[in-house]
């Protein structure tokens, strides 16, 4: 046999090295693969629309806290608010494909106020994800209220 695949005297047919031998074996289930990856793609590439009201949780330092946000989105531009006790708070975010950022301005002791910015993935009507504050960072979740 000759080196580099050429044929080996006298032979008709070339001889292939063992790594393009390996090669054709494997090449199948790749392509497989890479195919499937690029069939699920326009599911998550596809943008979503979160307009409606959603019901939240947060654990918290003082327990788990529930609210209700009602959110505007016009393509991927997302505005609304925060419902409270003591009334609502705007916010102002972006939706970019499954990604929500968005932040929110608290009035707090003192006069002071302070951010919360809440990043999530939505998965139909479901977000989870962080808020960050300036103590920390909090999972939360929202489920959609039904009907919005």
């Amino acid at each position: 046999m000759s080196g580099g695949g050429l044929p080996a005297a006298g032979s008709q047919q070339p001889v292939r090295p063992t790594s393009e031998i390996n090669m054709r074996r494997f090449a199948s289930p790749i392509a497989v693969i890479v195919l499937s990856l690029f069939a699920i793609t326009p599911v998550w590439g596809q943008d979503v629309n979160v307009s409606g009201k959603w019901e939240t949780t947060n654990e918290t330092p003082r327990g788990t806290m529930t609210s209700t946000f009602v959110l505007e989105q016009e393509g991927s531009a997302l505005t609304g608010s925060m419902e409270t006790p003591r009334g609502a708070i705007e916010l102002d975010g972006t939706v970019q494909g499954h990604t929500i950022s968005f932040t929110i301005v608290r009035s707090g002791r003192g006069g002071r106020s302070f951010e919360m910015t809440y990043t999530g993935t939505v998965d139909g009507d479901t977000i989870t994800g962080t808020m960050s504050t300036p103590r920390g960072e909090q999972p939360w979740t929202a489920k959609r209220v039904e009907g919005t």
